[in-house]
């Protein structure tokens, strides 16, 4: 019976050992191969006065034939200390020096993570030199917040080896020197998790040294120092909150409070700021006076919501032509006014329009402008930029000609426009200014809320403030458009050109009657095209039994219909609007634990390294 017991019991140890070497035959295999090893492992730890820990290592490294550029040194330096508040421990890291007798220690350093752990990375030599053979490095760090205080005595647990070094380690000592006397001390060694004891373990009164004969790939040394209380300043262990948009935009009664108060200041001012300065001005009074002036001049802002009915105007008011009063409906001058100004030189005999019939059904349409007389004094001075812009001391001039030409003279007619509305005072500030800077600002508001955000969300737990600054910077962007606000006089100016729109667009045969017996089809057909309205104004006229107006202003290849003359209208008006605007392509060109000592490595310090 004991017999089968004890041989039990030897296969079970054999098959312990097996494991083991299964284990470790691929790190061990894996460091051979490579013919690298670490002869001699030396750590010198120094506990200062202030609790700081100096560091001098120095490592005996061999290379064999092996060519490489050095070693680097992996040392962690964060922890993650509560899984709960997203905090982690870190122990800052000085490196005071790297030093070599025989191989070039020239360094940089670099942090990178691995899982929860953050490492500096300290890499050593000359990227165009290679060396082999046996060489030492010395390096010498300083180490802040590595110690743990507790009730009776302050403890230091240092990972004199780390347990990420892939060759064997021969030969490891350490030694800790204390500023005042050392009540106890501990030494393991092994994989991860181990606690076997170290070789040696001795101390005197005020410093301990260790050593251990052999340490195989991927295993460490942790020793642990119980120092007297006092002998340092109480460790305090150095906390840093790990980021995350739960802790950056903490959502606590101070920061929620504060992000609601301050976007009611800001939204609220700029609501106060906008009625004051981008809603249109009228003049006081009932209808009339809004539509013609008040008596005595007063105005009010226009209230929002204004929903006033406007009574139908039968002809432009105040003799509007249709630029100027595209210009006024929308606050800009833009090529729909200077197309539908062509029509209304057409429509008043300045010039003619003809269709270009095409040789080619895949050929973009075309039209010939011809010039039927110069500019006189009943044209206004945008009038005369049109005639201009188009003839250029010439008497006709095909449509297609002046693709690539004409964009610089749209922009002096789109200018004329605009003069010619705040020569008539129509609106407070210029529009296109005042949209540039708007946005201007809107920009400037939302990238100073985004930086302060990002500031704010790295360094604090109060990103949530700034949100009200890129709110307030998008609502300004959003409304960009809707400044400047007209003046009173611009106001009644509008509320008259809304009631001829009410013609245009309402138009009945009744209407179209009275249109047709003043011979107005013609004259009112730029208007219908700034109201978008050109179908719309066509089809009232269809079925008329009246004579077909004076079309000799627009030659069409098809006969005379009144939709399929608005249908061409609106070709006209698309390709005109493209044509003048069109600029030369440009030339383009892309390419393209922490815990106390008792097992090996949980301690501080530590790491691993390698080769290059």
């Amino acid at each position: 019976m004991h017999s089968t017991v004890r041989r039990a019991a030897r296969y079970a140890l054999l098959g312990a050992v097996v494991a083991a070497i299964a284990v470790w035959l691929p790190h061990i295999a894996a460091a051979q191969s490579t013919f690298e090893q670490i002869r001699r492992y030396d750590s010198d730890i120094t506990i200062e006065s202030s609790g700081a820990l100096l560091v001098r290592e120095t490592i005996d490294y061999e290379f064999e034939s092996t060519p490489h550029h050095g070693i680097f040194r992996d040392i962690p330096y964060r922890f993650d200390y509560s899984r709960k508040d997203s905090t982690d421990r870190v122990t800052p890291i000085d490196v005071l020096s790297v030093q070599s007798s025989d191989a070039p220690d020239q360094y940089e350093t670099s942090d990178f993570e691995n899982g929860s752990v953050g490492y500096l990375r300290i890499k050593i030599g000359d990227p165009d030199r290679t060396i082999t053979g046996h060489h030492t490095y010395v390096i010498k760090y300083r180490v802040q917040g590595a110690l743990n205080g507790f009730r009776d005595h302050d403890e230091l647990s240092w990972n004199a080896v780390g347990g990420n070094w892939p060759v064997i380690i021969d030969d490891v000592t350490a030694t800790v020197h204390a500023p005042s006397g050392i009540l106890q001390i501990l030494c393991v060694q092994g994989a991860t998790g181990s606690s076997l004891p170290c070789t040696t373990a001795t101390t005197n009164e005020n410093s301990a040294t260790f050593a251990q004969d052999r340490l195989f790939p991927f295993w460490g040394m942790t020793i642990t120092i119980a120092i007297p209380k006092g002998a340092v300043p109480t460790p305090r262990p150095v906390l840093e909150e790990r980021f995350s948009l739960a802790r950056a935009f903490s959502l606590d009664g101070p920061t929620v409070g504060g992000t609601v108060a301050l976007a009611a200041v800001l939204l609220g001012g700029y609501a106060w700021l906008f009625r004051r300065f981008g809603r249109d001005r009228r003049f006081r009074g009932f209808a009339i006076d809004q539509a013609f002036g008040s008596p005595d001049g007063e105005y009010e802002i226009t209230p929002y919501f204004d929903h006033t009915d406007v009574p139908v105007e039968f002809v432009p008011p105040d003799h509007l032509r249709a630029g100027q009063v595209g210009t006024l409906v929308d606050f800009a001058a833009n090529p729909l006014d200077v197309t539908a100004t062509m029509i209304d030189l057409a429509v008043r005999k300045y010039l003619v329009i003809d269709e270009v019939s095409s040789t080619s059904r895949w050929a973009k349409a075309d039209w010939k402008l011809t010039k039927l007389r110069k500019a006189d004094g009943d044209l206004l001075p945008y009038e005369r930029k049109v005639m201009d812009g188009l003839f250029q001391k010439r008497e006709e001039v095909q449509l297609s000609d002046l693709r690539y030409k004409f964009a610089t003279r749209m922009r002096g007619i789109e200018k004329a426009l605009m003069d010619d509305a705040m020569q008539r005072k129509w609106f407070t500030h210029r529009p296109e200014q005042t949209r540039l800077l708007t946005v201007s600002v809107g920009v400037g508001v939302l990238l100073a809320g985004v930086a302060l955000m990002v500031v704010l969300a790295a360094f604090t737990s109060a990103a949530l403030l700034a949100v009200p600054i890129v709110l307030l910077g998008l609502v300004i962007l959003f409304t960009a458009r809707l400044p400047p606000a007209r003046r009173a006089t611009g106001s009644a100016a509008l509320r008259r050109v809304n009631g001829f729109r009410r013609f245009i667009n309402e138009s009945e045969k009744e209407r179209a009657r009275f249109a047709e017996q003043k011979q107005l089809f013609s004259e009112y057909l730029p208007y219908a095209i700034v109201f978008g309205a050109t179908e719309r104004w066509a089809r009232a006229f269809e079925g008329l039994e009246a004579e077909p107006p004076d079309m000799s202003w627009y030659r069409s290849t098809m006969p005379f219909n009144y939709v399929l003359l608005a249908s061409a209208l609106d070709n006209f008006t698309v390709s005109t609007a493209g044509t003048l605007t069109s600029t030369p392509p440009s030339a383009s060109s892309g390419s393209s634990g922490f815990s106390g000592g008792g097992f090996s490595g949980g301690g501080f310090g530590g790491g691993g390294g390698g080769s290059w």
